[in-house]
């Protein structure tokens, strides 16, 4: 272990980086590895496993889109204040969102490779679309 240590000491650790802040000088350690990315995805497997009992997460991870991970950052205050733009909650932020466009760009995703579930298909054609979000996305951050 020390020889493998000694070999790759350079890789292991990144010079730490001087930021000027309106607070003065920061000093900033990078990681060097994607420790929060696997901390997120062994999260991600174990609650997976725990709310459906199977040992293989795929077809949960085939069957969702791509950005559905970004909803745990709603658990981050400062990513949470910057999404609601002033707003006091998801629903009022929500408001904000014009149907048009959002129907419009779901016209583009399906003319896109990434194929939609049928299930989320469904559920975007309900009229009531954007307040059902809602509430899922406020029962994710404000858990009761």
């Amino acid at each position: 272990m020390i020889a493998q240590i000694d070999k790759y000491w350079d890789k292991l650790f990144a010079d730490p980086i001087l930021v000027d802040t309106p607070n003065g000088k920061v000093t900033i350690y990078p990681q060097r590895t994607n420790n929060i990315m696997e901390r997120f995805f062994r999260d991600f497997k174990r609650g997976d496993r725990k709310r459906t009992g199977n040992m293989s997460i795929s077809r949960t991870l085939q069957a969702m889109l791509a950005e559905t991970p970004l909803v745990r950052n709603l658990k981050n205050s400062q990513y949470l204040k910057i999404l609601l733009d002033g707003c006091q909650s998801l629903e009022e932020r929500f408001a904000r969102i014009e149907v048009q466009q959002v129907r419009d760009e779901l016209n583009k995703a399906e003319n896109s490779p990434e194929k939609i579930p049928a299930k989320i298909k469904k559920l975007i054609a309900q009229p009531n679309f954007l307040q059902i979000i809602a509430r899922l996305f406020k029962k994710r951050a404000y858990p009761t």
